[in-house]
This record gives C-alpha cells, sequence and structure tokens, in this order.
C-alpha cells in the first residue's frame, strides 16, 4: 500500500515539474503585429502604434501615409508609402521604424516590387540599443508585382530603428504586417500553461493527501 502511494506521489511530483518547465515556455512575449487596417486610406502614420511600441517616419519633407489596395497580398486592404506631406503617395522616399524599447524577432512585408526576383529593392541601416550597426543592407525581392517579399531581419538583437532608403523599384515599395518582440515586455502566461498548472497543483494535493491515511 505504501509503495503504491509512494509511487502516486512521485508521479504528481514530476507532473508539477514539468508544467513549471512548460510555463516557463509560455510566459514567452507574444509578437506585436502591425497591419494598419484600422486606419483608413490617406491617414498619416505616425505614433498611433505607440502603444504596441512603434512610430513612424519618413525624411525630406514626405510622411507616411496608408493606402488602400486590396490587390497587393499581404494583410488586405492597407498597407503604408511614402508620400510628399501635401501630395498623393510616391512610395520611393525613406521609411523609418522607431521602437520605443529594443526589439527581436523584427519581420515585415515588402509589398510591389517589380524588380527582378532575388534583387534589392532598397537597402536598410539597423540601429542596436541606438547605435548604427548594420548600413546599407540590401533587402531583396522574392515574389516580386503584388506579392509580398517577406522580410526577416531576426538575426538581429535589440533593433531600436530601422532606416530603410534609397529605393531602387520603378513604382516604388509599399510596407506592411510588421511583426517583433519587445525585449522587456512582461511575459504572460498562456490559458492553456495555467490549466495545466492547476491540474498539476491539484494531483500533488491530492497525493498528499493520500500519504497522511
Amino acid at each position: 500500500m505504501m509503495r503504491g502511494v509512494r509511487t502516486f506521489v512521485r508521479r504528481a511530483s514530476w507532473g508539477f515539474v514539468v508544467a513549471g518547465l512548460i510555463l516557463g515556455v509560455g510566459t514567452s512575449a507574444r509578437a506585436n503585429t502591425i497591419n494598419f487596417d484600422s486606419l483608413s486610406n490617406g491617414d498619416v502614420v505616425t505614433n498611433q502604434f505607440a502603444g504596441q511600441g512603434i512610430t513612424f517616419s519618413s525624411a525630406g519633407g514626405e510622411v507616411i501615409r496608408v493606402t488602400t489596395q486590396a490587390a497587393y497580398q499581404s494583410t488586405s486592404p492597407n498597407f503604408i508609402c511614402t508620400s510628399p506631406a501635401g501630395g498623393s503617395i510616391d512610395c520611393t522616399g525613406t521609411v523609418i521604424f522607431n521602437f520605443a524599447t529594443p526589439v527581436n524577432g523584427l519581420e515585415f512585408d515588402a509589398l510591389g516590387n517589380s524588380n527582378a526576383i532575388g534583387t534589392s529593392f532598397a537597402q536598410a541601416d539597423i540601429y542596436q540599443n541606438g547605435i548604427l550597426t548594420v548600413s546599407n543592407l540590401n533587402l531583396l525581392v522574392s515574389l516580386g508585382n503584388f506579392q509580398p517579399d517577406h522580410q526577416n531581419l531576426s538575426a538581429y538583437n535589440n533593433i531600436t530603428e530601422v532606416l530603410i532608403h534609397n529605393n531602387t523599384d520603378p513604382a516604388g515599395t509599399g510596407y506592411d504586417t510588421i511583426s517583433f518582440n519587445p525585449t522587456n515586455a512582461s511575459a504572460v502566461p498562456e490559458p492553456a500553461t495555467l490549466t495545466l498548472v492547476g491540474l498539476s497543483l491539484a494531483g500533488l494535493g491530492v497525493a498528499r493527501r493520500r500519504k497522511k491515511v
């Protein structure tokens, strides 16, 4: 009888340990994803997403503006392009992502490129912890035309700014579906993980009560 109780206690304890390990995995911060679909066509984009840790700007007197063109296949219908402050979109200017705190896992889609697949449509300067560490990184066309040329900058950690410049595409480039992980985001356990931990704790309590009998 006592051997059976000890086995039960051991199994319940292992369940508690496993749940703890899963809780550690489940608390990693979820990526923030920006797709501009909450805004309207023509809106100037600056700090509307500051609550998610990112703001947008341009250079040379241009602004970042929303354009609604559902044919472009990222997260339809909205994406962003550069525009003269008082004019229509041109999509050829400088696009700047600024992050409130350093981020990891940065990815985004570039839209509308007609350059040859495998060639560069623009270049990026990357700032890590406020310091320019990567200059003129070539951003490449992978699909072209109306399809999203996905850009993965997850090899670079603690990014605080990305400046996209020297666009060479004849019709310019739009940007959409920007995702990233803030490095200082508070960890939030997944609901399923909390359930598993609760069951493990309950199992451990049952085992202890049986041991006292």
